[in-house]
This record gives C-alpha cells, sequence and structure tokens, in this order.
C-alpha cells in the first residue's frame, strides 16, 4: 500500500473511531491531523469537504455491517442464536467501547447531514433491516418464532420492531446500566417464541 493510500485509510479508521464516541459533528479536521501528526491540508487532500469524509464513512459502516451479518450467519445455529449474536455484538460495542455503532453516530446527526449522506444513510438501514428481515423469516420458517399478534406474520414489521427496541434500549442503558438492555431485549425476544418453547432457557440466553 502505497503512503497516500495509507494515509487515507488511516483517516478513515481515526474517523470511524471518533464517529462512534462523539459523533458526526463531535470531531475537525484538526482533530484527525493531531492524532495521526499531519498537517490539516493532509486531510483536505484526501477528503476536500467533511461531505466527502462522511461519504466515505458510509461506505466504511457498509462493509463494517456486512462483516458483521457474515461473522453472525457463519457462526450462527438458527435464527434465536444469530438474534443473539447481534444483541451481544451490540452491548459490548457499546459498552465495553463506550461507542455507539457507526449507524446510529450517524444517524443521531441526520439534521446537519447533507441530503447526499442522508440518502446514503437511507441504504445502509436497509441493509440492516434486510439482514434482520431474513433471520425473523428464518425463524418463522423453521419454527423458531412465532408471530403472536392477530393476522399474518409480518417478518420485516418484527425485524424493525426488534432494531428500533435494541437501538432505543442500548441509548438508555449507557444511562441506567446495561443490565436493562439485557432485560428488555430478553423481554422482547420472549414474546416471538412458540408458546411450547422452553422461554427462560432460549430468551434469556443473551449474556454481556
Amino acid at each position: 500500500m502505497n503512503n497516500r493510500s495509507n494515509t487515507r485509510q488511516q483517516l478513515l479508521e481515526v474517523s470511524a473511531d471518533l464517529l462512534c464516541r462523539r459523533g458526526f459533528s463531535g470531531f475537525s479536521y484538526q482533530d484527525l491531523a493531531q492524532q495521526l501528526g499531519i498537517r490539516k491540508a493532509s486531510v483536505h487532500h484526501h477528503f476536500p469537504q467533511k461531505a466527502d469524509l462522511g461519504l466515505a464513512l458510509c461506505d466504511w459502516t457498509e462493509q463494517w455491517l456486512l462483516q458483521g451479518f457474515e461473522h453472525f450467519d457463519r457462526q450462527g445455529n438458527g435464527a434465536v442464536d444469530r438474534l443473539q449474536r447481534y444483541l451481544r455484538a451490540s452491548a459490548k460495542h457499546a459498552f465495553n467501547g463506550d461507542r455507539q455503532c457507526p449507524l446510529s453516530a450517524l444517524n443521531s446527526d441526520m439534521p446537519q447531514l447533507p441530503e447526499a449522506i442522508q440518502e446514503r444513510l437511507r441504504q445502509l438501514s436497509h441493509t440492516e433491516l434486510d439482514w434482520v428481515t431474513g433471520v425473523f423469516r428464518m425463524g418463522l420458517d423453521n419454527g423458531e418464532l412465532q408471530d403472536h399478534s392477530p393476522g399474518e406474520a409480518d417478518p420485516r414489521a418484527m425485524a424493525r420492531l426488534f432494531i428500533f427496541t435494541c437501538k432505543g434500549a442500548l441509548f438508555y442503558a449507557r444511562l441506567q446500566g446495561q443490565e436493562y438492555f439485557t432485560q428488555s431485549m430478553s423481554l422482547l425476544l420472549q414474546q416471538w417464541l412458540p408458546d411450547t418453547h422452553d422461554n427462560h432457557n432460549t430468551a434469556t440466553g443473551i449474556t454481556v
């Protein structure tokens, strides 16, 4: 890797870390320059405007998400196990690393972001929703999960509720304690287990 591409990659990695810790509006090009020991002009050379850096971070986030989903699929044993791996990874990132996931960090600055980044974020949110929907569809098909609400089971609606609850629980649990995240998500998963399933042994198996 030549020096130019190496510097660009380092800028992305440092930016991703600052994004997860401070949000997109919480760091400047001067912060990046200081951390890497380079001139601020060098940052502008690779990313002329912060919007350019934001789009690059969206690309980085997409790869981060896809790698995580690939890992969950490779290691997971069924739908419930995949969902629990997603939750454990989310909790580890938030509580052990004191960070937000990059998608949540970018979303928190949504009103201030250029339209191009907002549109890219909408695409990324669908990437996450598509994977979780696939997991719920798998669980419904193989009998691991059940939609107890009236009408036909809707795996996308279930996935949306799962993601929204997870992100909200992470936010509040950072203030009140991670045990509340585990408790909340366990209760949510329990409602989707079949009536004949051993709810206690499966749904409360979220260890963070």
